[in-house]
């Protein structure tokens, strides 16, 4: 925990990464929009990471929404850069390229080159709903083009909160495993439940063999 704090504050103080959110959002560590849409969100969104990407940098900053609902979900913006005399200029925005969670926050966010030439952001959330505790992680890709979606796992699922006196609850959780970058990765589940999927790589996305159904309960 103290050696992932202090990954965090190094991540925090490192100058190129505040010079590319002031280039990004128009000012420094942090920066409040309004979300316009059905949710009418206000979104705090906070000087993140720089990723150098094969075809240039990109700043990835997490959103938190303030006084959330429920429904609310935590986002990720993904800002593509590029390098010029005066710093950074601004190539394309996505605000937010994707969410998760609910209350408004993520549990949190990791970037990863294990799946192949572009980085990916794995990005997790979850929450509870109706005594129905899960949590997904969603892989976003940074491809040249725009961030990609290439797929949300079910990694975590507890029914604690349905399960009446003298019942078992079920409670499975799964971890990422085996990664062939490009091709396949596997997610194998633990618990109440001991099974193994395999994702593998069609296009844009990950699928399972056949399109079949994920065995993992969801909420």
């Amino acid at each position: 925990m103290i050696a992932a704090l202090a990954l965090l504050a190094v991540a925090a103080a490192d100058p190129q990464a505040a010079a590319a959110f002031r280039a990004a959002f128009g000012r420094s560590g942090s920066v409040i929009l309004r979300r316009q849409g059905p949710m009418q969100e206000t979104v705090k969104y906070t000087s993140g990471r720089l990723i150098e990407a094969p075809f240039g940098p990109v700043l990835i900053s997490e959103g938190k929404v303030l006084e959330p609902a429920h429904a609310s979900s935590g986002k990720i913006a993904a800002v593509y850069l590029k390098r010029s005399p005066r710093g950074f200029a601004v190539l394309k925005s996505f605000v937010p390229a994707t969410e998760s969670g609910s209350f408004g926050i993520l549990e949190g966010w990791a970037v990863s080159r294990a799946y192949g030439p572009l980085p990916v952001v794995a990005v997790s959330g979850g929450g509870t709903w109706q005594g129905y505790t899960c949590g997904v992680t969603t892989l976003l890709e940074l491809a040249p083009d725009k961030p990609k979606e290439l797929v949300t796992v079910a990694l975590y699922y507890d029914d604690a909160g349905t399960v009446t006196k003298g019942k078992r609850a079920t409670t499975i959780t799964g971890r990422i495993a085996r990664i062939v970058p490009g091709k396949s990765f596997d997610v194998i589940y633990s618990g109440s439940r001991h099974f193994t999927e395999r994702y593998v790589r069609n296009g844009d996305t990950y699928v399972l063999p056949g399109h079949a159904e994920t065995r993992m309960p969801l909420c």
